[in-house]
Order: structure tokens, then sequence, then C-alpha cells
């Protein structure tokens, strides 16, 4: 190896300084890893180097025979003219442009181009293959360019946690200018939301995991609270340390406000915001595993409002809507914090109570409620009476499933309703026969007007002043083929509950108007008949119209003919029964107050019911002769209805001594078994043809 080296010195030595040049020149060519050509004034490579031989594929000889815009891939062979023409004129310069391999692989190149005169001109060039360098800027170019418009803020830190930059969404998000972030902490958008674990949480599991992920609640720059999904990565060094941090995040306060709305319309009722049916059964669900797991008891009621029907239908689904709006009112003022109300639908309601210490103490609950549902609601200036009906049933006593439970719980409430409403029952398992047996009943009387299955009875109306059968009254009977007779207090509600005693109104009215007629030409005239109806039936809007064709279709005077409405019935709903009753006495038909004193009247709204008899209830009558209250409560309807210049009748007259009494009162007309039972018609023709 010495002995090489020392022959090429020694050749070395023997050149020419000129040679010695040449020689230096060529070896600093040759050994660099830039590219370089020499070319003359057209083009031609005249004489090129390893590296560029390597770096455009071609071989020597193959470039030596070729021109510049054979490798050139940017400027066309006039733009290449056109820069040469240039660069003689300034003597040299540095551009990137693109070339063409061999392979026909195109990349990117730095040119350094001097421009000497001697031999006729020539161009000693270097070049730089820059691909990678481009790539990289063209990267970094498009990161910045990706950080700047990327839809999701991105923040960096340093180590110390201090802000170095942002991107445009983040500065968007949280309202601070740049300027205004620079060299603060992340810690300025804290809300006060989150507590001090669930902070030293996240930066515990950053340090350990070099990562988190979750929902941040920050505040913006003016103050607004928004949600933010973030996930913050911490950058580390060749050395394992800790340089930066980042965080991306994205504002998803649209996001959880329309989860929440979704969440609303699934769990919760819309009119009343209480919890809807699936919602109260999740809730309930849950307690029962924790009732079970701490061995506790928990209370189901089941509640029913008595007339929100009436209402909803009477005075439309605005005043209905605002109706059940305060009913829910009621109920969650009537409860504790923790206990849970739901919305079952339409008119019922749930309610969850857990932790009570005896059944007594769930009474008390009860009878709360049913007091304050006692009580009139008021709606532009009119009260409005409704009850609730509430069934109760307890865990793990009735039941050790939701579905359990609220079955018991339903029974027990209709138990109630068929009791009469307005009160509450805690179930029993004989309450599952009475349920059964009011189902069969709404099951038959549904084909029993289409099957001729009723019939009306008759009890006459005494005028005993006169001795005198003046009036009847038309009484409904139902004797079913699958139920056998039925009481009217039992079906007749039924009939209210299920729609149908609208239709069924409308025959007793016809058959009883059709055999008045009958009894005129039987020679008994203008007898006065008596007929009961439902508050359901005289709200409806086509019943006066109704009421009216059947009367004319019949022929009969309508002088002779009577109404029969309770005062309760009345007094559900004051200002509408006004109007409508006044509409039927323009009509030229009688109005009769049916059980008068069970209600809740005031002199002042006596006044102004345009009823022609006042009906004096049975429990009033029957004990007038052994208590003294009741004879002084007949005397006073007795007084009241004189007074106010109406005709007043006593039902429920069964012994001579109440007739006695009853006429020592001044009230004449009576009704009641003394006299006579409901009689069918053809009873009745006999009895009024042997009346003495």
């Amino acid at each position: 190896m010495k002995k090489s080296r020392d022959n090429k010195d020694h050749i070395f030595n023997e050149l020419s300084d000129a040679e010695k040049v040449a020689y230096q020149y060529n070896a600093i060519i040759e050994t660099t890893s830039e590219g370089y050509w020499v070319n003359d004034m057209q083009g031609n490579f005249l004489e090129v180097n390893n590296a560029f031989c390597q770096m455009s594929g071609y071989t020597r000889d193959e470039l030596l025979t070729m021109k510049i815009p054979d490798i050139e891939a940017k400027e066309t062979p006039q733009e290449t003219k056109k820069h040469i023409e240039k660069i003689i004129k300034t003597g040299n310069d540095s551009f990137e442009t693109k070339h063409r391999r061999k392979n026909g692989e195109i990349y990117d190149v730095e040119i350094t181009t001097t421009f000497l005169t001697i031999y006729g001109g020539r161009f000693f060039v270097f070049i730089r293959d820059v691909t990678e360098r481009k790539k990289s800027e063209s990267n970094l170019q498009l990161s910045a360019k990706v950080f700047s418009t990327m839809t999701d803020g991105v923040v960096i830190t340093d180590a110390t946690q201090k802000i170095i930059n942002a991107n445009n969404a983040f500065c968007k998000n949280t309202g601070y200018p740049l300027d205004e972030l620079l060299g603060q902490k992340p810690s300025i958008l804290s809300s006060g939301w989150h507590d001090k674990k669930f902070y030293n949480d996240m930066w515990k599991q950053i340090n350990k995991t070099g990562k988190w992920q979750g929902e941040i609640m920050d505040r913006r720059k003016n103050g607004e609270l928004y949600t933010a999904e973030t996930s913050i990565v911490s950058i580390k060094n060749k050395e394992d340390i800790i340089t930066h941090y980042i965080a991306v995040s994205s504002d998803i306060t649209l996001k959880k406000e329309q989860e929440e709305v979704i969440n609303n319309l699934a769990y919760y009722d819309g009119l009343t915001k209480l919890p809807n049916r699936v919602f109260f059964e999740e809730r309930f669900n849950h307690k029962i595993a924790v009732a079970k797991r701490k061995n506790s008891n928990i209370a189901l009621f089941f509640i029913d409002l008595d007339n929100f029907k009436i209402i909803n239908d009477t005075f439309g689904h605005l005043i209905g809507d605002k109706f059940l709006e305060n009913a829910a009112k009621r109920l969650k003022d009537a409860i504790r914090e923790e206990d849970i109300v739901g919305r079952f639908g339409g008119d019922e309601f749930t309610i969850l109570i857990e932790d009570f210490k005896t059944a007594s103490s769930l009474g008390v609950i009860a009878g709360k409620i049913v007091d304050i549902f006692n009580q009139p609601f008021k709606f532009n200036s009119h009260d409005f009476f409704s009850g609730a009906s509430i069934g109760i049933s307890v865990y793990p006593e009735n039941g050790k499933t939701y579905h359990e439970l609220m079955k018991a719980a339903d029974t027990a409430m209709y138990h109630v309703k068929a009791l009469g409403k307005s009160g509450y029952e805690f179930y029993s398992k004989t309450m599952g026969e009475i349920v059964s047996e009011r189902m069969a009943l709404n099951n038959n009387l549904r084909s029993a007007l289409a099957n001729n299955e009723f019939h009306l009875v008759y009890q006459p109306k005494i005028d005993v002043s006169l001795n005198k059968v003046y009036g009847m009254e038309a009484l409904l009977r139902w004797n079913s083929p699958n139920l056998g007779f039925i009481p009217p207090d039992k079906f007749i509600p039924v009939l209210e509950e299920n729609g149908l005693i609208y239709e069924v109104g409308l025959w007793i009215i016809k058959q009883a108007l059709s055999d008045t007629k009958s009894f005129y030409g039987a020679g008994f005239n203008d007898l006065c008949i008596s007929i009961n109806i439902s508050y359901i039936q005289i709200e409806n809007d086509d019943f006066l119209e109704d009421l009216g064709r059947i009367v004319d279709e019949v022929g009969i005077a309508k002088s002779n003919i009577e109404l029969e409405i309770t005062e309760t019935q009345i007094m559900n709903n004051l200002e509408e029964a006004l109007a409508k009753l006044k509409e039927i006495t323009k009509y030229g038909i009688k109005i009769s107050i049916d059980d008068f004193g069970t209600g809740y009247s005031s002199l002042s709204y006596l006044k102004k019911l345009p009823a022609d008899t006042i009906k004096i209830d049975k429990s009033f009558v029957l004990d007038i002769d052994k208590n003294e209250d009741d004879r002084s409560i007949v005397q006073a309807i007795v007084a009241l209805s004189k007074s106010l210049n109406k005709s007043v009748i006593a039902e429920g007259s069964e012994t001579q001594t109440h007739i006695d009494i009853l006429k020592e009162l001044g009230c004449t007309k009576v009704q009641g078994y003394f006299y006579s039972k409901p009689l069918s018609y053809e009873e009745f023709i006999s009895y009024m043809k042997n009346f003495r």
C-alpha cells in the first residue's frame, strides 16, 4: 500500500504546475457527493462526474452525447434556452428545478451554475438532489396547513405546561387570540366545574401512560361554559425526558345539548317534564335491585285522575294540558325530594317511594294527594274539580318485579274506581276478583244495546196534597244473558268510563218518551217523564240537536219532559254546566237537580241554576223520623227551594211516617217505596188504573 502511494506521489511530483492543478481539480470533482457537469452554450454536456452519473442513472458516455433538455423535467427546451441566455448575461445563478432520471423518475434538484467565457463559453454546474428535503418541507408545510385549518382545537405547551402554540380552531373555541394564550397555562380555561381530584387523576394517567382522553368542561373568555372532548399526549426526547404536551380538543357542547334533547324525548314526558313510562321503569328496576340488596321496601302508587276526560273533551286540549301540568306539580309538591313521580300516560301517574317506615305512612301520603286533588284547579277564572284514585302496591309483599307491582297497583286503583273514585286502596289478592268483574261488565256492556238487553222501569211520582200521580222517573235496568241482573250503580259508572253512556242515553230518552206517549194513549194524560242524564251527555256538542230530533220524532210536549242531573256533576264544572242547562231550558225542557244536598253547592250557585225542581236526596229522608239533623236539612232545603220559586220532591219516602213529616215540612211531592217500587211498562199501566 505504501509503495503504491509512493508511486503516485512520484508521478504527481513529476507533473507540471498546471497539470498538478488539473489533477487536484479532477480529484475534488470526482470525490464530491454533489453532481457536477460542464456544458457549452448550446447545452451540450462536455464533462460529468460520477456523482451526477449515479444521480441521473446515465453512464458518463451516455451523458456526453446528451443535452440539458434531455434531463430537464420542469422547463421546456425553449425555457431552458432562455435560462442559459440569462445566465450568460448575469454570469451565475442558483435555482431549483426538476430532472428526469434514466428510469423516468422525476426528482428535485438544486442548481448552482457559473458561466465563464473560456473555450468559447462554458457553464460549470453543481447539482444537489434535494428530493428528500423538498419532501420534508412539503410535509412541514402540509402539517402547518393542517394545524392551522383543522376543525379540532390544538394547543402545544412546553414541559412546564406553558402554551407555545395553538391553532385557529383552539383560539376560536376558547375566544382567546393566540397572543393572549402564549406563555399562559391551559388552566386559564378552568371553569371550576371539575374538582381537584379530577385533574390529579388526569395528570397521573398522562405521566404514567403518556396520554389521557376524556371530556372537560372549560370556560371561554366571555365566561360561557363549553364541553370539550380532549386528548392529551406527552412528547419525549431521545433521553426519554418530556419536552412538550399536545392537547387536541373538539367542542361537543352542541352535541351534548342534542344528546340531552334526545335523552329528554326518550326518557321524559314532553308536557309535564316528568320521567316517562320507560324511564320510570328503568329507575324502578334499579331501586328494586337496591332494595333486594338492602332487604328494604319500595311502594308504588298508581294514580288516575278521575274527571280528566270530561275536562279535556269539554274545554279542549289546551286546558287539558294545563290541567296535567298543574297535576304534575301538585304530585311533586306532595312527596319528598328523593321520591320519583312519573307520567305513565294520559291522565295516569306513578310514584315510587322508598325507605318508608310503615304502611300507615304511605296512607298519609296517599290521603294528602287525594285531598290535594279534591281542591279545585283554577284556569281562566274557572274552577275545575277532579279527584284522584290511587292504588298502592308494596315490594316484596305484592310482587318482586316491576310488572307484578304495577299490575297490583293498577288493580288496587280500579278497586277505588269501583267504590266511587277519589280515594286510595292498598292491594290485596281479593281485589283481582273485583277488577275481573269490572272487566266482564265492560266487555258485556259493549254489546248490550245492540242485543236489546236494556229495559226501562218507571217509579211513580206522587203529589200527596192532591193524591195524584203527576209523573214518573225512567230508570235503566240491565239483565245480561251472561252475567245475570246487574244493579245500575255497578254498570252505569262503567258506561260513563267507556264512553257508551252517550249512545245508551239517547236510547233511554227515545224509549222513555215513546212509553210516555203510550201512557197518554192509555188515558193517562199530562204525565211528566223524568229522565236521568250524565254530564258526559250534555257536554257533547251534539246533545241538544240529538235531543230535539228524538222529541220531534216521538211527538211529545217538551213541557212534559224533565231531565235529571246530579248536583255533584253540575258542581264538577259549574260554569260550563250552567251554560249547557240554560240551552236546554230555552228549548222548553225542564231541569231537575238530583241528589240535592250531597254536593258542594252554595246559595249563590243555586240561584244561578236554571232548575225547575230540587230533588232531596234519599239519604236525608230515610232517617227523617229519627235524626233531627236530617229533619233540619230537609226543612232548610224545602224553605230554600220555595224561596227560589222552585218545586221540591223527596225521594226515599218509604213509610207513612216519612210522608207525614214531609207534609208537615211543606214537601208534598214524594217518590219512594211507600207508594211504589220501580215498575215495568205493563205494571205501571196497571198501577195507574188502580191508583186510588
